[in-house]
């Protein structure tokens, strides 16, 4: 394992899409209701505030998550004066196909990446915070991703190793957050 440098550090955000309008066919092309545009954008707002603006976003392909990341993407604008930008990736295997594509994404950053938000489905999102983490975070806050992450809700860690090197139990969650607008 490769541990980064002594100045570096890298930060890992996964969030749950926010709040989706319940009528839509197919599902993959349900939208954001108003709510859930609000949270999303409450989301970048408080991303932007505690300096977590992510250097990449990896978002499922699904016209939740990409709504989600457009709010929480003005969001951070509206609240850091535009001067951070994001690169996004856009992957279908976020949408269908399980925490091991979300594990392999991330493995695929290159190092120099200090932070990546990754905006995907539950209960794949719940299910990767369970594994990646060390198990060593309050319990409160093990339990509120083990049990499943609410629309909106953040949990940020840190990465003590390498993106390639990411492995199950090894991030430490340092808090949870669910935003609301």
């Amino acid at each position: 394992m490769t541990a980064p440098e002594e100045d570096e550090h890298r930060r890992l955000v996964l969030m749950r899409h926010a709040k989706a309008e319940h009528e839509s066919s197919p599902d993959e092309n349900r939208r954001l209701s108003p709510r859930g545009r609000r949270d999303a954008r409450a989301a970048g707002v408080l991303l932007a505030e505690h300096g977590d603006v992510p250097a990449l976003v990896l978002v499922s392909t699904a016209q939740r998550t990409r709504d989600t990341w457009d709010a929480v993407r003005d969001g951070i604008v509206s609240a850091s004066a535009g001067s951070q930008e994001s690169e996004a990736w856009f992957d279908r295997s976020l949408y269908d196909s399980g925490p091991p594509a979300v594990v392999e994404l991330l493995c695929a950053v290159e190092s120099r990446v200090p932070s990546v938000l990754v905006i995907g489905h539950n209960p794949t999102i719940s299910v990767v915070a369970s594994a990646l983490s060390d198990g060593q975070a309050e319990p409160a806050l093990e339990e509120a991703v083990s049990e499943g992450m609410s629309t909106a809700a953040l949990a940020f860690f840190d990465v003590p190793v390498d993106w390639v090197d990411l492995n199950a139990h090894v991030l430490r969650l340092t808090h949870v957050e669910v935003p609301r607008g």
